[in-house]
């Protein structure tokens, strides 16, 4: 693995030694700078932004509360992947050892006095290449793998969109269809009460046409020979009636109304076809797209999602390990913001459970940093709780949190909270 000359910051409150620190590594690493005062560590980090911090301090404690501090104020510290290594003595081999065991340093070595072995923190530093080298290359993977499954998800709904629009065609097809029936069956109706008219000598008011208005007016009439009738006064002619509501739709002959019904049916159908054909068209363009991006999300399925577990508590840890060994995801822990921090620092998780109270943090406090980064603003944070205040769920959410879940943990519902954010991963 080709890996570069990495960029190299010296923490320490001991300016001498530090200046020291940077002499010995000059000649194999170019790029070392130093950083000696407290008020300044956090600024020099970010302007340097360095792949290896170098922890120099006489007590491991000093050394451990001054990356707290950084994490806690240094941007690039949070968002960036950099390899911690701190310098300790032979009293402090096992300290440092369990500090780096817990994840809040990725490296120890025994510098003091430098008759130990020198030359260990220059192997020490090529090893942080590599693994920030590799490191990279697996970021970009777990970059590709998560757009492969936006993309997968993609896939299948547009897939399911173009089903459901032929479903919707054809629908609409079948109506096309039936209208169609109906309009020939009311056809066949007319035709057939023509001939009944026709047969009856029906008029168009259905009375006989020997039954003629003025056919009875003319055998009602009196005859010449009688005697003429009294004067009697004109009745009022009878108020004009206004036109009934349907007098428009009476005024248009049936036949004209069936063919205005056959014609806008044949109209309908006619658009209909192109629409299906366009559909079919599309469905067999985007089917290539749509295999392959189904190959890729089950390629992506066979890595295990990273869900990083940021709680103080370690039963509850152990058993979230329990609840979870079902199902598809890699679990990873931090038991504190500084851990959270460095672990965000090495790996990039699809998924983090934060807890509200850590010893160093609050975890809304943290989530809002994390949400504040434009690098790590894109991964869901499910906050984990012991009580189920609504002030304290009203301001996760307004964190940026995406959930929530209560303690004590139930198998089932945290099972469907992650498959809720990890695109059904759930296997139990």
């Amino acid at each position: 693995m080709n890996a570069r000359q990495p960029r190299i910051l010296v923490l320490s409150d001991m300016p001498v030694e530090a200046r020291q620190i940077v002499s010995l590594l000059a000649d194999d690493f170019p790029q070392v700078s130093c950083s000696t005062d407290e008020s300044h560590f956090a600024a020099d980090f970010d302007a340097q932004h360095p792949e290896v911090l170098l922890l120099a301090f006489r007590r491991i404690e000093h050394a451990e509360r001054h990356a707290l501090v950084l994490y806690r104020h240094s941007r690039r510290a949070r968002s960036e992947r950099h390899h911690s290594i701190v310098l300790c003595d032979k009293d402090n081999l096992r300290q440092a050892f369990e500090l780096c065991r817990k994840e809040c340093f990725d490296d120890y070595v025994l510098y003091w006095p430098l008759v130990y072995d020198s030359s260990r923190l220059h192997m020490s530093i090529l090893l942080a290449a590599r693994m920030l080298a590799l490191g990279r290359e697996r970021a970009a993977a777990s970059e590709m793998l998560a757009h492969a499954r936006v993309l997968g998800s993609l896939g299948e709904m547009l897939d399911a969109g173009l089903g459901a629009g032929k479903e919707h065609i054809d629908a609409l097809g079948d109506s096309l269809q039936a209208a169609r029936a109906a309009g020939d069956a009311l056809a066949t109706g007319l035709e057939f009460a023509s001939e009944f008219a026709s047969e009856f000598e029906l008029d168009l008011d259905g009375v006989p046409s020997g039954l003629a208005p003025a056919a009875a007016a003319d055998s009602l009439a009196p005859s010449t020979s009688a005697a003429p009738p009294a004067q009697v006064e004109p009745a009022p002619p009878p108020p004009p009636q206004p036109p009934s509501a349907g007098a428009a739709a009476v005024s248009v002959p049936p036949a004209a109304l069936l063919a205005r019904l056959r014609a806008h049916v044949g109209e309908a159908s006619e658009r209909a076809i192109p629409l299906t054909e366009w559909v079919d068209g599309l469905r067999r363009e985007v089917s290539p797209q749509l295999d392959a991006a189904r190959k890729l999300r089950g390629l992506a399925a066979q890595r295990p999602a990273c869900v990083l577990v940021v709680d103080d508590d370690r039963f509850q840890c152990k058993l979230l390990e329990r609840l979870l060994a079902d199902f598809d995801c890699r679990l990873q822990f931090a038991h504190s913001g500084a851990e959270a921090f460095a672990a965000l620092a090495r790996e990039r998780p699809e998924l983090i459970l934060m807890d509200v109270q850590l010893p160093d943090a609050d975890g809304v406090a943290i989530t809002r940093q994390l949400k504040a980064n434009p690098a790590l603003a894109g991964i869901p944070v499910i906050m984990i709780t012991g009580h189920s205040e609504r002030n304290i769920l009203q301001a996760s959410l307004a964190a940026g949190a995406v959930d929530f879940v209560v303690k004590p943990f139930e198998r089932e519902r945290m099972h469907a909270k992650l498959a809720k954010f990890l695109h059904g991963r759930g296997r139990g």
